[in-house]
């Protein structure tokens, strides 16, 4: 019977259906080919993800354009946001569509195939490349240019340089995928196997180490995440990943260098490169492009995502520990992100003082517990305010804050107050801004170039004491990045070898001159930011150092010679001592 079975059309047919879909799908998907794969997965996470970014920007240009219609007001009709960025995002989306079927057909390649293969994955990642740059810069640029004209949310007057080099710096780095790829498929055979034997434990330690860094996190903060939802902490560490990566890179870089020219060295190839007529310098020149490159995205995270991620992280724990806390003893949940708590500006113009009970996140958000009170030229108090909740709307023509469940205290002649209360007290006649009010409540750790430059220009006429940590942390968002291509400089050296002993040894001395790299940074700003140090060198006195001591090391290498301990300098320093 079984026989009968198999031997019938009706078993051939479904026989060769499932075999032609099984070698369809190899064929499209090669799962025997893991960069392949790697691409095609990509390419169809990023494709979904736009189509999810459409599908919100959608949805909130609908919620808003039907808001303002049934406001009937006609100069309402004219603040509808833009359409011009959801259009530029359904071009994204078409681009990314295109981009994951390009990348469908990229296979594993045979002898004759490698260049087509190649011109394949070059083609797929410029198309992806234009899909990012679709989605991200039309809205980026609307948003902004609304802010100059006066429309900031917070009220705040943006820096167009800062801006323009947060708009140079993604696009550099969107624009740097296919160009990386174009490069490496150009470069000769030598070129192209060093940089594969240092990518291919980079992205093993970097990945490592990001793996370690969220289970380390999760451990620490598991308190809190049981008063956030599945979602929450997804977004959560979503939100992490430029710091995640920022923090991981150096080190990822240093042991990937190590580990590629250890390799290089006890296999006897970088001998076999030296005699074909390469130099050291020029074997190497593939690896300090790899470190100038992962300096570069490091620089592209650390420009504004990187310290916003931190500051975001911060806000979430504390939110959630006090969800944890209010559901414990019965009081109201909120959902609010603060930043800090209590904070007082001084408008000497106007003589008002403010005091913010709970500062927000973002500093567009409401403000919580807010007192102000306005004195009379003779210092008396004239007016007091005590609300719940203040916000600012921007969108308003004029801009005007709204008081939420406020008390009003009035005072006489006689200093006596009488005392009023609202659910809603609209003020349009006073000058401050979120921006003004909170901007020097910021902390400088948690603001990119955009943030700080902003401070720095609307705050230039306080004293150097207040203003140290804000310009010290301004030059480390452009000296943090390069200490991977300093430790590049440090894992060469180190990382040729000629024996097991001496590879221990190199290991061993690239992660003291790592652990004395973070020790002389944490030293360096803390004086930088205490305003004992100039700002400048204490950004960049830690890598000036790091790099010194690599190039050093190199010069002695690329002659072919043995790096110098530091007992046998000093007996050669105490023995020129004693000569003379």
């Amino acid at each position: 019977m079984i026989d009968w079975l198999t031997r019938s059309w009706v078993f051939r047919f479904w026989e060769g259906v499932f075999r032609w879909v099984r070698q369809a799908t190899d064929r499209l998907l090669s799962l025997g080919d893991t960069r392949g794969l790697a691409i095609k997965i990509f390419m169809g996470a990023l494709a979904f993800g736009l189509v999810l970014h459409f599908q919100g920007t959608l949805s909130d240009y609908k919620e808003a354009s039907n808001a303002l219609r049934e406001a009937r007001n006609p100069e309402a009709l004219r603040e509808i946001p833009s359409f011009a960025p959801l259009v530029w995002q359904g071009m994204g989306v078409f681009f990314a569509l295109a981009a994951f079927l390009t990348s469908l057909w990229i296979r594993e390649s045979s002898s004759g195939e490698v260049e087509r293969r190649g011109k394949l994955i070059v083609i797929a990642l410029w198309i992806a490349a234009a899909a990012a740059l679709c989605s991200w810069l039309p809205s980026d640029i609307v948003a902004t240019q609304e802010a100059i004209s006066g429309k900031a949310l917070a009220g705040e007057n943006p820096s167009i340089p800062a801006y323009l080099g947060k708009l140079f710096l993604i696009t550099l780095l969107i624009l740097s995928v296919p160009a990386a790829a174009m490069v490496y498929f150009r470069l000769s055979l030598m070129d192209r196997y060093v940089v594969h034997s240092f990518l291919s434990p980079f992205s093993l330690c970097l990945f490592s180490f990001m793996a370690i860094w969220v289970i380390a996190d999760i451990t620490d903060n598991g308190p809190a995440f049981g008063g956030m939802t599945a979602g929450g902490i997804l977004q959560f560490y979503i939100v992490q990943v430029p710091f995640v990566i920022l923090f991981v890179m150096p080190i990822a870089v240093l042991l990937s260098g190590l580990s590629s020219l250890s390799k290089l060295s006890k296999s006897n190839e970088l001998i076999s490169m030296i005699g074909a007529g390469r130099s050291v310098f020029r074997i190497l020149i593939p690896l300090f492009v790899a470190g100038i490159y992962a300096s570069l995205i490091s620089l592209a995270f650390k420009y504004e995502w990187a310290p916003a991620s931190v500051g975001y992280k911060e806000a979430v724990m504390e939110a959630a520990m006090r969800k944890i806390r209010a559901e414990d003893t019965g009081e109201e949940i909120t959902e609010d992100l603060w930043a800090k708590r209590g904070w007082m500006h001084v408008n000497e113009v106007d003589r008002r003082t403010w005091f913010v009970g709970r500062i927000p996140f973002r500093l567009s958000d409401e403000m919580a517990d807010v007192v102000i009170w306005k004195l009379t030229p003779e210092g008396y108090p004239e007016t007091i305010w005590k609300a719940e909740r203040a916000r600012w709307l921007a969108e308003a023509k004029p801009p005007r804050w709204e008081m939420l469940n406020v008390k009003v205290y009035t005072y006489d002649e006689q200093h006596i107050p009488r005392i009023k209360s609202f659910d809603l007290l609209p003020i349009e006649d006073w000058s401050e801004t979120p921006w003004k009010v909170l901007s020097s409540s910021q902390n400088p750790e948690y603001l990119g170039i955009p943030g700080l430059t902003m401070y720095l220009n609307a705050n230039s006429d306080m004293d150097e004491i207040n203003l140290a940590p804000f310009r010290t942390n301004w030059w480390y968002v452009f000296a943090e990045p390069l200490s991977c291509l300093a430790l590049i400089l440090v894992a060469a050296p180190f990382g040729i070898v000629y024996s097991r002993r001496a590879s221990m040894a190199g290991v061993t001395g690239a992660i003291i001159i790592f652990a004395m790299m973070y020790l002389m940074r944490g030293t360096f700003l803390a004086l930088g930011q205490r305003g004992t140090f100039n700002p400048v060198l204490a950004a960049w006195g830690t890598n000036l150092v790091v790099a010194a001591i690599g190039v050093f090391m190199l010069w002695f290498r690329a002659r072919n010679r043995e790096i110098p301990k530091l007992r046998d300098l000093f007996r050669r320093r105490k023995f020129i001592q004693v000569s003379n």
